[in-house]
């Protein structure tokens, strides 16, 4: 009998000291293996995967607004250590970065921070000089992962911080550019999870039904585009980014075909979920109003295909999606870029208004 308690005991301490032990086995041979800028990060995908870790590409940080412009990678904490206040929560998500293979080495901190900085700066200069008294209402997030893999696993991976790092008795607003506004319907949808923390979404030119220069039959009917195209949508997360035919409102466009998209937004449509989403398009009246070639380039290419609004990348009805949100605001004269904020002068008033113009939609919402 006591031999038999002995074996017990003994099995119960085995057991607990493997619950602390094996984690922190994996977590030092995966700090030995791989994290490394020389170091592929498939095996630690695979790792995230299987949620034995988080995913090291992915990471939210909390903004601490400063006193200069030339935002300071400082100024970016890490959200478990970032000062917990009653404020309401702002989280910035940006969008698809064209330069990125799963192949690429782990970022590490500086290359996050720099990734959110490519998108988000002059919001959070706007952020931190108090544009709108948004600083004094809400406290700024920013999350960035890499958005080569698909929407389906940054989705779910960020619903999953999102739920580590927020409480239900908190008030939370998301700000999706691009791509990010597609991350962002994953981790909302039931099939991922509940947020119920999560108040409103605003997406900034997200391509909701996709985007023809993601899309293989448009990019192969003209050579420099299919050369182009292959590189830039030559990833899961970029091919995820094709225009689909199916949605309220849409064009007809030959070959085009995204069941990841129809999935969700059927799942949106059956949950009666668009509802937390406010959308806004950039439309440019002449294909000179934006501030990049490419951007003015892709308003001719998308205007001579018959998409005549556009953000230069984001076709208007796609970027609304079809009027089934909650609310649907133009921004005349943006391009894609310029709908995160980013205009070359800080102080241009496209840039300020449209911080504005957010910040009211979200302090004004019903939830």
């Amino acid at each position: 009998m006591f031999r038999v308690r002995r074996n017990i005991i003994i099995f119960v301490l085995n057991l607990l000291i493997g619950t602390f032990v094996f984690p922190s086995c994996i977590y030092d041979f995966y700090r030995k293996e791989f994290v490394s800028e020389e170091k592929k990060n498939d095996e630690v995908l695979l790792f995230a995967l299987l949620g034995l870790l988080p995913n090291p590409n992915q990471k939210l940080y909390g903004f601490f607004p400063g006193f200069s412009r030339n935002l300071s990678d400082s100024q970016f904490i890490s959200s478990e250590f970032f000062p917990k206040s009653g404020k309401k929560k702002i989280v910035l998500i940006h969008g698809w970065n064209p330069a990125e293979r799963d192949s690429d080495p782990i970022t590490n901190d500086e290359k996050k921070i720099q990734n959110i900085k490519n998108t988000f700066s002059n919001g959070l200069i706007h952020f931190q000089e108090g544009r709108a008294s948004a600083n004094s209402e809400f406290d700024f997030y920013v999350y960035t992962y890499r958005t080569s893999n698909s929407i389906l696993i940054n989705g779910k991976q960020f619903f999953n911080t999102l739920r580590v790092n927020f409480t239900d008795s908190d008030q939370v607003y998301i700000i999706a550019h691009s791509m990010g506004g597609l991350v962002t319907r994953v981790a909302l949808s039931p099939d991922t999870g509940n947020l119920p923390f999560v108040r409103l979404v605003v997406t900034l030119a997200s391509p909701q039904f996709g985007s023809p220069f993601a899309t293989p039959s448009f990019l192969a009917s003209n050579p420099f585009l299919n050369d182009l195209g292959n590189y830039l949508v030559g990833t899961q997360g970029g091919s995820e980014l094709g225009y689909t035919n199916q949605g309220s409102g849409q064009s007809n466009l030959n070959g085009a075909e995204n069941l990841v998209l129809d999935v969700i937004n059927q799942s949106y449509l059956n949950y009666n979920l668009n509802g937390k989403f406010v959308s806004f398009a950039g439309v440019m009246s002449g294909c000179n109003d934006g501030e990049t070639f490419y951007y003015n380039t892709g308003c001719t290419i998308l205007s001579n295909a018959g998409f005549t609004q556009s953000d230069g990348i984001v076709p208007r009805n796609s970027a609304r999606l079809g009027n089934l949100t909650y609310k649907q605001i133009d921004i005349a004269d943006c391009d894609h870029s310029m709908m995160a904020f980013q205009t070359v002068d800080p102080n241009d008033p496209k840039s300020l208004n449209l911080f504005t113009q957010v910040i009211t939609e979200i302090r004004n919402s019903p939830y």
